[in-house]
């Protein structure tokens, strides 16, 4: 057996057996030759047959380090049971409820979408629910496409899919480019409906650590060399559940990686409308001059949930295999629902009510943080997303989120654990609080039991 080879499983019993843990960085060539007398190549040699093994990576100017683990070896996750919407289960009528993210049904634009349905009927009598081509409405698509422009999106409607909703849109992607055991990256943590998706086809999940401003690249492009999955899953604005949004940087970087490695970008616009700056939000998607992202937007926070409806806008290479994916799916979303809604951009536009929605948000935004720094100052941190509909808020060290959450339950307070969004089911010390479906008298006396309980329960740690 060749000495680099004598070397390397050396090294690869070692990592094995845990004595060089995931991510550690192997010595310097020139060290490692000298520590087992053997020349620079042979370290080389060896460290490169470790590399094609999966079993370490190389880091440009920083090293070698051990590789999290082997594709083949990626557990089956916990997140097959675990992940799930933690509200789906709860119905306290009179509780305040944290874990719900939906609008109050009086901010809907009723009245207008009424009318647009009204006036379908009349002008198309029972025509207007014929079964629509499978792509969509083309009326309804040309208006979207100048929706998502103000964003920065230029697309024509031949690259616009309509779809059921974000999670019809992930569900379809899915169905049209995983394949059994493919690896697909996301967001730790990341949304429990997307994860479930990938994970229904087979997909294996790699988690990339989160940073203040998006993912962490340097860990995303060594785990890019490694697993080379089928795709990328991420939300750039107001992640869910952390709120982050990504810098242009990031951004710039994250598109730059998905061309060198050959892989797709799935980006998730649920609340891109509800910003609370001045600056309107700059999708990745606005950036994607190489077509490497496949944008899906949901109108149902921003109109009305029932409505189930969204767009995608996809790169040419995939287009066909998802249009198929879509059609053996449900052959067409709602033809009716689909020419309301055109009939409603047309006669409405969509900015005033999305200028209503943001206002609206952006109060109940500035509320709560009011509330959160009187009553969880000094007990609690939280970020600030100044976007979204939903604070992260990390527990003091000792409080754990399983148990905070059911403390708060006895109050008559309903939060989601941020355990919810791990791929793992651990405990990650967080819990989310989505505060637009309630009234301020609510939140400020939701948030003062959180603090109190915090208080009770770091005390009851210490005695």
């Amino acid at each position: 057996m060749p000495l680099y080879q004598q070397l390397a499983d050396g090294l690869e019993r070692l990592i094995a057996e845990g004595s060089l843990p995931p991510d550690s960085k192997l010595p310097p060539i020139r060290k490692m030759a000298e520590a087992y007398g053997v020349n620079n190549v042979t370290v080389v040699s060896a460290y490169k047959y470790l590399e094609n093994k999966q079993m370490v990576y190389s880091r440009k100017g920083s090293g070698t380090f051990v590789s999290p683990l082997p594709v083949e070896a990626i557990p089956a996750p916990v997140a097959k049971g675990n992940l799930h919407s933690f509200e789906a289960g709860i119905s306290f009528d009179h509780a305040i409820n944290f874990a719900n993210t939906s609008l109050p049904h009086e901010l809907f634009p009723v009245d207008a979408f009424k009318k647009a349905f009204d006036e379908v009927l009349e002008r198309e009598k029972g025509g207007a629910f014929r079964y629509m081509d499978s792509m969509g409405y083309l009326p309804l698509r040309e208006q979207l496409c100048s929706y998502i422009e103000a964003y920065g999106i230029k697309t024509a409607a031949d690259s616009v899919q309509i779809i059921s909703g974000a999670q019809q849109g992930i569900d379809v992607i899915s169905k049209a480019m995983i394949h059994f055991g493919d690896v697909v990256f996301v967001e730790s943590p990341t949304f429990y409906g997307a994860a479930g998706a990938f994970l229904s086809r087979g997909a294996k999940l790699i988690e990339i650590p989160m940073e203040r401003d998006g993912m962490k690249t340097d860990v995303l492009e060594d785990y890019l060399k490694l697993y080379r999955p089928r795709f990328i899953y991420m939300m750039a604005y107001f992640q869910t559940p952390t709120g982050i949004s990504y810098s242009m940087e990031k951004k710039r970087h994250l598109l730059e990686l998905a061309e060198r490695y050959d892989t797709y970008i799935i980006e998730e616009d649920d609340f891109y409308d509800f910003y609370y700056g001045k600056e309107t939000p700059v999708p990745l998607k606005s950036l994607d001059y190489k077509n490497r992202v496949i944008y899906i937007k949901s109108f149902s926070k921003i109109l009305m949930p029932g409505l189930r409806m969204g767009l995608m806008v996809l790169p040419k290479k995939i287009h066909q295999g998802v249009m198929e994916a879509k059609y053996t799916t449900d052959i067409s979303t709602s033809g009716f629902i689909q020419k309301a809604m055109e009939q409603y951009f047309r006669e409405n536009g969509w900015e005033e009510h999305a200028k209503t929605m943001r206002r609206f948000g952006g109060e109940k935004y500035r509320r709560t943080l009011s509330f959160a720094k009187q009553y969880l100052s000094g007990r609690a941190s939280f970020f600030l997303p100044n976007g979204g509909v939903s604070l992260w808020v990390q527990l003091p060290e000792g409080v754990g989120a399983e148990a905070f959450c059911s403390r708060m339950l006895e109050k008559n307070v309903i939060l989601t654990p941020g355990s919810q969004f791990e791929i793992s089911g651990k405990d990650s010390g967080h819990v989310r609080l989505s505060f637009c479906g309630l009234a301020d008298d609510k939140i400020q006396v939701g948030l003062k039991r959180m603090g109190e309980t915090i208080e009770s329960m770091q005390l009851k740690g210490n005695l």
